[in-house]
């Protein structure tokens, strides 16, 4: 459990430094290359990585011995591969871009966030 919650630290971190390091490229290197279209799926991606990457530091902080915080954290980092990942493969062209995570993703979050508010009914 230990080793859980170690890479779940590491891999939020990793999503903190790629939402500075994608809001940085779009202001210096991406201007005037993407479209209006595009844009607004960038920012959405930066925005839903930057938003779950604050949830998620508050979950590996908090660490507690529930098993759906586990499982919580997982539909997390899952959904935000799937999300984050379609929405700027699209964009960029990336390699492995499938339509279909997207909505997947978001339904990973989703439930991700209901199971959290379940959570805090479940006995320790």
């Amino acid at each position: 459990m230990k080793y859980f919650w170690q890479i779940s630290q590491s891999l939020t971190a990793l999503y903190g430094a790629a939402v500075v390091g994608f809001a940085a490229a779009l202001m210096h290197l991406w201007q005037g290359d993407i479209t209006s279209q595009g844009l607004a799926r960038v920012l959405s991606a930066i925005a839903m990585l930057a938003f779950h990457c604050l949830a998620l530091m508050v979950l590996n902080i908090q660490s507690s011995q529930k098993k759906l915080s586990r499982l919580v954290a997982i539909l997390w980092h899952l959904g935000l591969i799937c999300f984050v990942w379609t929405l700027l493969a699209g964009v960029f062209f990336l390699p492995f871009y499938f339509s279909q995570l997207a909505p997947i993703g978001g339904q990973l979050l989703i439930v991700a966030w209901l199971l959290l508010a379940f959570s805090a009914w479940q006995r320790s």
